[in-house]
């Protein structure tokens, strides 16, 4: 299921009883679609009309992926934790550092909950992510004949062109520019690297974008679609 305003407003009245005793007051909560986080607790201040800064407390679900409910669930537990912390100035040395965790774990043990100190998307939720997007996409012929690909972060795709040209088993590479929800599943890299890749993917790739890296004045390096002058 994916996160609603109706689920996180349920679910945290009802673990604020089960599990906080009440202790904590209703957040403002949000629903995003980031693709950056899974749940986030955040604070913000405001002044009010006597002019008192009072602070405020935001609880966000995003709505990105197809996860099940008990971990939803979990992931809303997860900012809880964050939440009581900071409500009860209760201090730690980090994000998840050791009162974090100590929470973490005991409530794990007591309620049957299997919540981490991250979450990290299965093949099946990473592809469950259906917004489309532009992606830069090197696909790579190996000298074995496999076909291997990579969704590059936009800051390091020089770097990981020169990477590849310097890869004895890259046969060739190829860059295209790709829009679409094919390659949500793949996380932008940011070190050389390959993965595999379905018939699909490598439709995908064939009816997109093909760019081509030229050098300019200056010899500065460029990406820009293949042909163009």
């Amino acid at each position: 299921m994916r996160a609603s305003a109706e689920f996180l407003e349920e679910r945290f009245d009802r673990f604020n009883r089960e599990i906080f005793s009440d202790s904590l007051p209703r957040p403002e909560m949000h629903i995003s679609s980031a693709r950056s986080f899974m749940g986030q607790f955040k604070t913000g201040r405001h002044r009010t009309f006597t002019g008192k800064i009072k602070e405020t407390y935001h609880l966000t679900l995003s709505d990105r992926y197809d996860l099940e409910p008990s971990i939803l669930e979990d992931i809303v537990i997860h900012e809880m934790i964050h939440y009581f912390i900071h409500y009860k100035r209760i201090k730690d040395s980090s994000s998840h550092g050791p009162q974090f965790r100590k929470m973490m774990h005991a409530i794990n043990r007591t309620f049957g909950r299997r919540i981490t100190v991250s979450h990290r998307c299965s093949k099946e939720e990473l592809e469950s992510d259906s917004s489309k997007a532009h992606s830069i996409v090197c696909l790579c012929t190996m000298t074995d004949g496999r076909k291997l690909v990579c969704r590059a972060s936009q800051s390091k795709v020089f770097e990981l062109h020169r990477a590849f040209q310097e890869w004895d088993k890259v046969l060739r590479e190829e860059w295209y520019w790709v829009y679409g929800s094919y390659f949500n599943r793949y996380r932008r890299v940011l070190t050389p690297r390959l993965f595999s890749v379905d018939q699909e993917g490598l439709d995908v790739i064939s009816s997109s974008t093909p760019l081509e890296f030229v050098e300019v004045s200056g010899g500065r390096m460029i990406l820009r679609p293949a042909g163009r002058t």
